[in-house]
């Protein structure tokens, strides 16, 4: 049975990490948002001391369209992967940013996110909490911008119908441990 983990969540939950965990134990591909946002930040210059935040950068229907194309190129080059960004968080920040742009954009990048969102065989949910796991000066660290963000993820999955599991512990080992026993029982 192939192994497609989808880790969900708002910046600073962690999720990168223990993705890279993750696939680490499994021996399985990581597939990393960073290597896709990098390269369109880097080709169409974003700054990150400018000031402007990240997403809002992203915030359009080019950029959006790209991630959602490359993500879906990504997922679908690999038969198992663990992955730091699923569909379900890209219809989350679509939604928080560009509700009010583009709202035919918006409702593609949403329904198309909406159909794909099953071929994941596994979704663990990293929650929000008032403060980030750690600064690293490449993400919005708000903690109320975050929050609308895991708000709207929480209720896309419950509106999808998704099965997905809250990871509650924040720590890696205890996330591990929990994924263990799910990976476990499903073998």
């Amino acid at each position: 049975m192939s192994l497609r983990i989808g880790i969900v969540g708002c910046a600073g939950t962690g999720k990168s990490a223990f993705a890279r965990s993750l696939s680490t134990e499994q021996k399985i591909p990581v597939l990393e948002s960073k290597q896709i946002t990098q390269d369109i930040l880097n080709r169409d210059g974003y700054n990150y001391s400018s000031g402007i935040q990240v997403e809002r950068f992203l915030a359009n229907s080019g950029r959006q369209n790209e991630i959602l194309r490359r993500t879906m190129e990504q997922e679908d080059s690999v038969d198992d992967f663990v992955t730091d960004r699923t569909v379900v968080d890209l219809a989350a920040y679509v939604v928080c940013e560009m509700h009010d742009i583009d709202t035919e954009v918006v409702r593609n990048i949403f329904e198309t996110c909406s159909r794909r969102v099953s071929r994941y065989t596994h979704l663990f949910f990293c929650p929000w909490k008032d403060e980030p796991i750690s600064e690293n000066s490449k993400r919005t660290l708000n903690p109320w911008y975050q929050f609308l963000i895991h708000a709207a993820e929480m209720g896309i999955l419950k509106s999808w119908g998704c099965e997905f599991t809250l990871l509650e512990p924040y720590e890696t080992d205890s996330r591990m441990d929990v994924i263990r026993d799910i990976l476990r029982a499903g073998a």
